[in-house]
């Protein structure tokens, strides 16, 4: 069947129902019918369950991430409190249903040996993409075992990035487009559906355009006070709500 002209990529969504409404909104004014996700449904907001049933009737696709392998058990080293609170809230929030498909998702997928999708890095899905070495090593390990493929798309950090041709964009405070090359690889994150990190509160998310081979970042207002009041509402760690405004 192959892949469409137009390709949306979201990732770490973390269980925000208003971010993640108003980006599949946005979707579907713009016609956009693939999806695809890289991971984190869940974790430090108070809507798994209908950001997890989102994922599943609205993506093509989509990986596990770290905070499904600790919902499904994985020891969470190093994880501070907050975050441990969360995991255990939303164990107890989420269906067996829910549980099983989550369970059942892939760490990385090779998408028609024209993208590779990751969560944290295409060597290791617990492994930020944030510095000079582990740039240059997810360059190396693509060239290796994925000679040809030219993108790598990847989450993890909430830090929307287009990284390729011996540059590193990540000013992405606004809509943008940015042309790529088509002879050169590519690892891109499209930024976080649902906690953006880059001192940004609107919601981030990435369209791929495999004809014009271009790429969009696109950052979508949303109503993050109603997403902290449920955070509050639940019981859950305040902080986690206070970040939402700030975006980090």
């Amino acid at each position: 069947m192959g892949l469409p002209d137009r390709v949306a990529i979201i990732s770490d969504l973390h269980s925000n129902f208003e971010a993640l409404k108003a980006v599949f909104d946005w979707i579907g004014k713009e016609k956009i019918d693939h999806v695809v996700c890289l991971g984190d449904i869940i974790g430090y907001n108070a809507n798994p369950s209908e950001v997890t049933y989102l994922t599943y009737k609205r993506t093509n696709f989509s990986l596990k991430g770290n905070h499904e392998r600790y919902v499904l058990g994985m020891e969470a080293k190093g994880v501070k409190e907050e975050k441990l609170e969360v995991i255990r809230w939303t164990q107890e929030q989420l269906s067996k249903q829910y549980i099983d498909w989550l369970a059942k998702l892939p760490d990385q997928h090779l998408y028609e040996e024209r993208m590779l999708l990751v969560h944290g890095s295409p060597r290791d899905p617990d492994e930020y993409l944030l510095n000079n070495d582990s740039i240059s090593k997810g360059f190396k390990h693509l060239k290796d075992n994925y000679p040809g493929v030219p993108l790598c798309f990847f989450g993890h950090s909430h830090f929307p990035m287009i990284i390729g041709n011996n540059k590193v964009e990540s000013s992405f405070h606004e809509t943008k487009t940015v042309s790529l090359v088509r002879d050169k690889t590519y690892m891109i994150n499209p930024g976080s559906v649902g906690q953006p990190r880059d001192r940004c509160a609107k919601t981030s998310f990435g369209v791929m355009d495999l004809k014009k081979w271009e790429f969009t970042i696109v950052r979508l207002d949303y109503d993050h006070e109603a997403t902290s009041q449920k955070i509050k509402d639940a019981g859950l760690d305040p902080s986690l709500a206070l970040r939402l405004a700030r975006g980090r």
